[in-house]
C-alpha cells in the first residue's frame, strides 16, 4: 500500500473530510489512512469550510476537486464530470483513493472492487445497482439520530472509521490472500494438462478458478480437486460446473456415499479412508496418497 504523502514534521497527517451525516465513503477513507499512517498519527477534520480544507493535506469527499501533488491529496466525485468506471460505476472518493494507493497491487485491488467496492461506491452516489449491501453498511448506523445532539456526529464518525478499521485490514489481508491464490492456483492447472484431477498444497479457495477453466477448456475438465484439510488429512472434493452450485461435473461414487472409516474402506479399497459425505461431493483421506488414489478411482468409475 502506497503512502501518497509523507507526514509532516511531527510524524502527522492532516485529513479533511465533510461535515454532517456521514457515510462508508467517507469513513473508510479515514479507516484507510489509519492504516496506511497508524491511527495516532492521523488528525481528522470535518468541515465544509474552504480555509479549513485549505490547511489539511487529504481532502476527501469534499471540495468538488480532485488533486494528487507530493504534498497535498484532494479527492471528491461530488462536482460535474467525475469518474465514471467502465461497468458504469460512479467512482467515490474512497476508490480513487485506493486506486491510488493500491496502484500497485492490482490484483488486490481487484478483489476488493468485486467483494465491496463496487457496492459501496455505487451506494454513496445513489446508483441502486447492488442492493444486498456491502461490509461497511453498518456505518450508517453510526450517525446520530434524530434524537440525538447532531455535535456528536464529530465523535461518531471517529468511532465509525475506528470500529471500520479491524474490517478493513482484515478484507484487505482476505483479498491480498486470493489474488495469491488465484495465481497459485492458475499456475497449478497450467502445469497439469489433461490430468482429472487437480492436486493443490494448500487450501487455496480454488471454486472460481477451477470453473473458469473447465469452460474455457472443455477438452481439459477437471473433475474433482485434492487439497490439505483444515484439521489434518486431505480432501477430495468434486468441481461444481457452476461456481456455488453443488451440481458437480461428476459426483463421487454412489457406493461410497455417507460412509466412515473402516465402512469407507471397503467400499473404496483405499487405506486410510476416513469420511464420505452422503451427497457425494468430499471424501476425505488420512493421507495425500490416498486422496489422489481414490480421486483415479472416482474417475474411472465415472468414465465407465
Amino acid at each position: 500500500m502506497i503512502r501518497l504523502i509523507p507526514p509532516g514534521a511531527d510524524g502527522n497527517i492532516t485529513v479533511g473530510v465533510h461535515d454532517g451525516p456521514f457515510h462508508a465513503d467517507d469513513a473508510v477513507c479515514a479507516a484507510l489512512l489509519f492504516m496506511a499512517y497508524g491511527r495516532e498519527h492521523v488528525r481528522v477534520t470535518r468541515s465544509r469550510d474552504k480555509a479549513m480544507l485549505d490547511n489539511c493535506m487529504y481532502v476527501l469527499d469534499v471540495g468538488e476537486r480532485d488533486l494528487v501533488t507530493g504534498d497535498r491529496v484532494c479527492l471528491d466525485h461530488h462536482q460535474k464530470g467525475s469518474l465514471i468506471r467502465p461497468d458504469g460505476v460512479k467512482a467515490s472518493a474512497l476508490g480513487k483513493l485506493m486506486d491510488l494507493m493500491f496502484a500497485d497491487e492490482k490484483e488486490t485491488l481487484e478483489e476488493m472492487r468485486s467483494r465491496f467496492l463496487n457496492a459501496l461506491e455505487a451506494e454513496d452516489n445513489g446508483q441502486d445497482l447492488f442492493p444486498g449491501g456491502h461490509i461497511f453498511s453498518f456505518i450508517d448506523v453510526m450517525n446520530p439520530t434524530w434524537r440525538e445532539d447532531a455535535r456528536n456526529g464529530d465523535r461518531l464518525f471517529i468511532l465509525a472509521a475506528e470500529t471500520a478499521l479491524p474490517v478493513l485490514e482484515r478484507a484487505v489481508a482476505a483479498c491480498r490472500d486470493a489474488a495469491e491464490a488465484r495465481r497459485r492456483v492458475e499456475r497449478a492447472l497450467e502445469e497439469c494438462p489433461g490430468a482429472r484431477t487437480l492436486a493443490l498444497d494448500a487450501r487455496y479457495p480454488w471454486r472460481g478458478s477451477v470453473v473458469a477453466h473447465n469452460k474455457a477448456h472443455p477438452g481439459d475438465k477437471k473433475l474433482f480437486v485434492v487439497y490439505p484439510g483444515g484439521r489434518g488429512g486431505w480432501n477430495l472434493q468434486t468441481v461444481p460446473r457452476e461456481e456455488g452450485s453443488f451440481l458437480a461435473e461428476k459426483d463421487l461414487p454412489e457406493s461410497w456415499a455417507g460412509l466412515r472409516d473402516g465402512a469407507l474402506r471397503d467400499a473404496c479399497g483405499i487405506e486410510g479412508a476416513v469420511f464420505c459425505h452422503a451427497a457425494r461431493f468430499l471424501a476425505v483421506f488420512e493421507s495425500r496418497e490416498g486422496a489422489m488414489a481414490a480421486a483415479a478411482a472416482a474417475a474411472a468409475e465415472a468414465a465407465e
